[in-house]
């Protein structure tokens, strides 16, 4: 015989997993209509910026990949810098989010970002004192 048995028929006990809770739970909690948005430079090497800073306004998160253009460091300034500008442009801050500046975050509207717990980018690493790192 086991030690504890499970709820039982009489036990006060709810399964939250039943339809009846997570239709309620459902009601009660809207849902999200925040979302990531991913970007990579089209065939023509160019971002397709088009309505992302109302995107941005709206709440939603924008990932920037420039890993495609790695053989074209230009091409991939001008891209970095399109996407610093739109950033300033409304205010949001721009994070690199690897070492190399190839994937970029921009949070949306109504979104944190904690700086101090977390160093996003790479780059910061380079200055922190050896014990830190």
């Amino acid at each position: 015989m086991s030690v504890d048995p499970g709820p039982q028929v009489d036990d006060r006990f709810h399964d939250l997993g039943e339809d009846v809770w997570s239709e309620r739970t459902g009601r009660i909690t809207p849902r999200s209509n925040r979302r990531v948005v991913y970007l990579k430079p089209d065939d023509l090497h160019r971002l397709p910026l088009q309505g992302m800073e109302q995107d941005l306004l709206e709440g939603n998160m924008m990932l920037v990949d420039l890993g495609s253009l790695t053989q074209m460091p230009s091409q991939q300034d001008v891209c970095k810098r399109r996407v610093q500008e739109m950033g300033e442009r409304i205010g949001y801050p721009v994070f690199s989010l690897n070492e190399s500046d190839t994937l970029l975050m921009v949070a949306g509207a109504r979104m944190r970002v904690d700086t101090d717990r977390h160093k996003l980018g790479m780059a910061i690493w380079n200055q922190l004192p050896e014990s830190e790192v």
